[in-house]
C-alpha cells in the first residue's frame, strides 16, 4: 500500500473518531416525553401544545435540549415514562406508587381541584364523608389528592373512570354522574369549548376545594443515570426561566380562567 493510500486511510479513521462522539452528544441533547390532552395546560391542538408543555420545551432549551412530545390517552403515557420507552412524561401529581418507580422535577405549575356539578341541584360537601351517595366521575390516570384516591381505594366513594375530561363533562350533563372532580381552570376551557354559553352556565363548581397540589415532569429510573441528568437539566432550566421573568409570560399569555386559585376558606 503506497504512502499516499496509507495517509488517506490515517485521516478518514481520525475523521471517524471525531464525528462519531459528536453524533452521540447531538443525539442525546433530544429529550422524548409522553404528553397528554389536558388544556389549557397541555393539548396537541393549542399554540406550542398548550402553555405549560412550552414552559418545558423553554426550560429544556435553556441546557440545550430539543424536547419531542408524544401525545398519548394519559394512562399509556404514564406506563411509556415508567418502562423507559420515553424519556419521561408532562405533567404529573406525587402519589406513592409515582414516587416509587419514577423521578420527580421541581413543581412545574400549582392546581386546584373542585367539584364541577349541574347548577340546579343542591350540593355542599365539607368532608370526604358528605361525598358518600354521589355518583362521581373520574378521568383514567388521575390522581385528586391523597385524601379522596384512598376513599376511593377504601370503596367509600362511588367512581366511576373514564378516558377523558370531556366525556364526564358531557356525562354530568346527561345526568349519569352527580359530581365531577376537576382542575378548575381545566373545567371552565372545556365548559367553553363544549358547550354554548347559556348551556355553560348551567354548571358550576364548588369553591371548597378538594385539593390544592402541585404537577411536575416525571423521569424514568429504567436509565438512571439519564434520568437524574435530564431532571437535575429541567430543574435548573426551569428556576432560569422563572428568574427571567419567561415563565409567569407565558403564564399570562395562557389567558386562564379568572377563577382564583388561592386556597378556600372556611
Amino acid at each position: 500500500m503506497s504512502a499516499y493510500y496509507r495517509l488517506i486511510i490515517r485521516t478518514l479513521l481520525t475523521l471517524l473518531v471525531i464525528v462519531t462522539p459528536l453524533k452521540v452528544s447531538a443525539a442525546n441533547q433530544v429529550v422524548t416525553l409522553s404528553n397528554g390532552e389536558w388544556p389549557p395546560f397541555t393539548s396537541q391542538d393549542l399554540a406550542q401544545q398548550g402553555f405549560i408543555s412550552e414552559i418545558v420545551r423553554q426550560a429544556f432549551a435553556l441546557q440545550g435540549y430539543n424536547v419531542h412530545y408524544q401525545f398519548l390517552p394519559w394512562a399509556r403515557a404514564y406506563r411509556y415514562a415508567e418502562s423507559g420507552r420515553v424519556d419521561g412524561s408532562v405533567i404529573w401529581t406525587k402519589t406513592p406508587h409515582r414516587l416509587k418507580t419514577m423521578l420527580f422535577s421541581e413543581p412545574v405549575f400549582q392546581h386546584t381541584y373542585v367539584f364541577f356539578y349541574r347548577a340546579a341541584d343542591n350540593f355542599n360537601w365539607r368532608e370526604m364523608s358528605d361525598l358518600r351517595g354521589f355518583r362521581i366521575g373520574g378521568s383514567e390516570g388521575y390522581s385528586y389528592g391523597y385524601e379522596f384516591d384512598q376513599a376511593v381505594k377504601r370503596g367509600e366513594l362511588n367512581i366511576d373512570y373514564v378516558s377523558s375530561d370531556i366525556l364526564n363533562l358531557k356525562k354530568l350533563q346527561a345526568k349519569r354522574i352527580d359530581l365531577f372532580p376537576s382542575d378548575i381552570q381545566v373545567g371552565y376551557y372545556l365548559l367553553k369549548q363544549l358547550f354554548p354559553e347559556l348551556q355553560a352556565e348551567q354548571f358550576k363548581h364548588h369553591p371548597k376545594p378538594i385539593v390544592e397540589i402541585e404537577t411536575h415532569v416525571l423521569f424514568s429510573k429504567v436509565d438512571l443515570t439519564r434520568g437524574k441528568l435530564l431532571q437535575a437539566a429541567f430543574n435548573k432550566g426551569l428556576q432560569e426561566l422563572r428568574a427571567n421573568g419567561t415563565y409567569q409570560k407565558l403564564v399570562e399569555q395562557a389567558s386562564l380562567s379568572y377563577y382564583s386559585q388561592t386556597p378556600h376558606r372556611n
